[in-house]
């Protein structure tokens, strides 16, 4: 995995062996003997399992709530965990094969899944006499809108708003990022172009000052510049973007510093250009953001176990996390956080619980980083509320 300069890596390998790991709640992995409330406190070499409910290498990996997707080398996305709204389609998917529909002029890949609370996203990309088009299909809850299908509560009032299998969005756009918080997805299209959808109490659309309403189809949201979008991360209910000159933008909920302005806002309405310069990738968790700076060091702002020690749990400036080597990727979820260093070993820190979803093979919390005990490289991550997936080469 290279650095962020340019396109961005999200969650994927496009060739090659892979090996897939997995720790915290197993009910979320890809297993078939699943047993009630079973844990891993450490990685696991999943496909290594007799268990293994998959075949083939892994390309694609992001996890919600409670429940994961994967998508193989034979372009094929599967679902494990909760699918009480039908956010995991309870096995099998998409098959980019069914959608050719036997045309073999056409070519449809994997480009991108993106999992919130009780939704999920699949990016694809389609090619056909050169020509390449991305389509994005959405299933799981959609209370608040957050598929863009033009529905939710304030639609159908008094029913459970959800949709059990994936759904094209009606949009002809080129996607090229998507992230998702709780309750609401935003995406990025033709590289600058930002769109939202979903809840939005806590701003997190970004649509517009004064705005606090939800969306049901992707909205767009104002211009970052003239600079395109190489990267957007969310977890919970704010949102973080970063722009190839450099910038990086914030909004939604702030009430614990977590917007890096230096201060505790209550909500940011739109996107607001921070000045924080000479970063190259971004997480957002639930009270606290996560960079990576050029030099390959990190910095935490917000509230939480940050990586600081014990002794600081709160800092409305950005603050250097100790004691990681150089680092290529970081990743966080709404109450911890990881980054991949340039030799492959990965480093966890934050709140850990009984699911053991820190990987470190017990259920202390972590005020500073750790590794993890992994013995291949790691490639790519995602951490899910109390599980996580490591693609690993």
């Amino acid at each position: 995995m290279s650095r962020i300069l340019g396109r961005r890596l999200t969650h994927s390998l496009t060739s090659g062996k892979s090996t897939l790991y997995g720790w915290g709640n197993t009910h979320a992995l890809p297993l078939t003997a699943r047993v009630e409330n079973e844990v891993f406190t450490k990685p696991v070499q999943l496909d290594n399992r007799s268990d293994y409910a998959l075949q083939g290498s892994v390309t694609h990996v992001a996890a919600g709530w409670g429940h994961s997707l994967v998508a193989t080398e034979a372009k094929q996305v599967y679902g494990y965990g909760l699918n009480r709204c039908g956010q995991t389609g309870d096995g099998l998917v998409f098959d980019c094969q069914h959608d050719n529909k036997g045309d073999d002029h056409v070519v449809t890949r994997i480009q991108n899944l993106a999992c919130g609370r009780e939704h999920s996203h699949i990016i694809t990309q389609r090619e056909q006499d050169g020509n390449k088009t991305t389509q994005l299909y959405s299933f799981g809850n959609n209370m608040y809108g957050q598929l863009g299908l033009g529905k939710s509560k304030e639609t159908h009032p008094g029913t459970f708003v959800m949709q059990t299998q994936p759904k094209l969005v009606e949009t002809c756009m080129n996607i090229t990022d998507i992230a998702c918080g709780l309750d609401h997805t935003v995406f990025v299209a033709k590289d600058k172009q930002l769109y939202a959808m979903g809840w939005g109490a806590d701003g997190q659309l970004g649509l517009a000052e004064g705005w606090t309403g939800d969306k049901n189809v992707p909205t767009q949201l104002p211009l970052l510049g003239s600079s395109p979008i190489t990267k957007i991360a969310g977890s919970t209910d704010f949102t973080l973007a970063l722009t190839a000159d450099g910038g990086l933008w914030t909004w939604g909920n702030s009430e614990y510093g977590q917007g890096m302005t230096g201060a505790k806002i209550d909500r940011i309405l739109q996107p607001t250009l921070l000045e924080h310069r000479g970063i190259i990738d971004v997480a957002a968790g639930g009270p606290f953001s996560v960079v990576l700076a050029e030099d390959g060091s990190v910095h935490t702002c917000g509230y939480g176990a940050l990586g600081l020690g014990k002794d600081t749990i709160e800092t409305l400036s950005l603050q250097r996390i100790r004691n990681l080597p150089r680092i290529k990727k970081v990743f966080a979820a709404t109450d911890y956080a990881g980054a991949v260093a340039v030799s492959g070993e990965l480093f966890m820190w934050g709140l850990n619980g009984s699911s053991g979803r820190l990987g470190l093979g017990h259920q202390e919390h972590a005020f500073e980083p750790q590794r993890v005990d992994i013995d291949r490289e790691v490639y790519d991550l995602t951490l899910g509320t109390n599980h996580a997936l490591a693609i690993c080469i």
